[in-house]
């Protein structure tokens, strides 16, 4: 499985983010194509190398040549939706900015709907969420670790004057994520970066155990007496060639919920970070039919996906239990058709040969439809680019 682990060791901005994926061999040209595709005016993104406290990194800054409007939550999923972005890329955006706005409204007392982004709406943050989402989608990677944030000290001047550090909607994101105190003057974890630490990480803590055969530097644009970057670790899990792993699995049965509501939940369920959810035809008391709704999840996750189930459905309690999952070692390979870049899943056996390998349904599905050709030919011209890559199979394409 491909991972990445987010060093926050100068803290973390969308800017930095961007720039380290970069650094670490994110193809900057293919991010610019497909950040255009928001259909935004008036900006352009510069990157360059820069050296900080003796340190060689990437610098990434989003260029304003026209004035901005300030946007709601509401015109930002719009641009969202409308936008050619792989599904995943597009989803996490979606999570990113529902959090920055959540934070938001709570720390000024509205509504979600309500709330004015000022400079989290502004076209440099949509584009340091998407392009940091679409290099990691574009770098393969699967899953991704954090370590603990760093939190300056002081006072950040921003629209509504000086506030303290971090700032409140900073704070907000960062409930129950694992902190460490750096006597430094300044914002070192933006609201943009927190949103995206806290959205993308599976886990905060030290570097897992895995193989890394990429590091990227994203350097920030502060100076302070520690170095302002962020370095990103990518590779793989060590161990996890073919291995165990315990997962959660949450199950509860419903038998008075309008048939309707299931397929909103099992969204509201995968959007949260299920690895899956499935939906079960039951017999109940009295002879009533019902439905078994269980989800698999990694134990980090289980609290969210509850609160979505006790919220959404009326079941008055869920079965938690704990289970092994035995698995082949997997990654994602990102191959380019002449429609476009599909991400294959690739399944291998433990002598290293092909187990299987799966274009993403939802990439072909988005390309077919930007380019009418049919689905089955964007899906075998992945698979075929895919198999060019890869060493011999040993069993069946899936």
């Amino acid at each position: 499985m491909r991972v990445a682990y987010l060093d926050c060791c100068g803290g973390i901005a969308g800017d930095m983010l961007l720039a380290a994926l970069i650094d670490a061999g994110a193809d900057v040209v293919t991010l610019r194509g497909q950040l255009e595709g928001l259909g935004l005016a008036g900006w352009r993104l510069e990157t360059w190398e820069e050296r900080k406290h003796g340190l060689r990194g990437t610098r990434a800054a989003v260029v304003v040549t026209a004035e901005q409007p300030e946007r709601r939550l509401g015109e930002i999923l719009g641009l969202l939706e409308a936008a050619p972005l792989p599904a995943r890329a597009r989803e996490t955006a979606v999570k990113v900015f529902l959090r920055l706005a959540e934070a938001e409204a709570r720390v000024h007392g509205t509504t979600v709907d309500r709330v004015h982004f000022h400079e989290v709406g502004a076209v440099d943050a949509i584009v340091d969420v998407v392009g940091s989402l679409l290099a990691l989608w574009q770098l393969g990677v699967e899953r991704v670790y954090c370590s603990p944030l760093p939190t300056g000290q002081g006072y950040v001047e921003v629209r509504h004057g000086l506030l303290p550090v971090p700032a409140p909607a900073t704070a907000e994101l960062l409930r129950g994520v694992p902190l460490r105190s750096v006597a430094v003057e300044g914002e070192l974890v933006t609201p943009t970066g927190a949103a995206l630490a806290t959205t993308l990480a599976e886990e905060f803590g030290p570097l897992p155990g895995m193989v890394v055969d990429r590091i990227g530097y994203g350097l920030g644009s502060r100076t302070y007496s520690i170095p302002n970057v962020l370095r990103v670790f990518v590779g793989r899990i060590a161990g996890q060639e073919s291995g165990r792993e315990v997962l959660t699995v949450l199950e509860t049965d419903i038998d008075d919920l309008n048939p309707e509501f299931f397929p909103y939940v099992e969204h509201l369920l995968r959007r949260a970070g299920a690895l899956d959810v499935t939906l079960t035809q039951v017999l109940m008391k009295k002879g009533r039919p019902g439905v078994t709704v269980r989800v698999l999840c990694h134990p980090p996750g289980e609290e969210e996906l509850l609160a979505i189930l006790f919220r959404e459905t009326t079941t008055l309690g869920v079965r938690v239990r704990r289970e092994e999952r035995l698995s082949l070692r997997r990654e994602v390979v990102p191959v380019v058709t002449r429609s476009g870049e599909v991400r294959v899943k690739v399944a291998y056996l433990p002598d290293g040969s092909v187990a299987q390998l799966s274009p993403e349904f939802e990439d072909c599905r988005t390309l077919a439809e930007r380019t009418g050709r049919p689905l089955r030919e964007v899906y075998l011209e992945a698979a075929t680019e895919a198999r060019k890559r890869l060493p011999p199979r040993g069993g069946q394409d899936g």
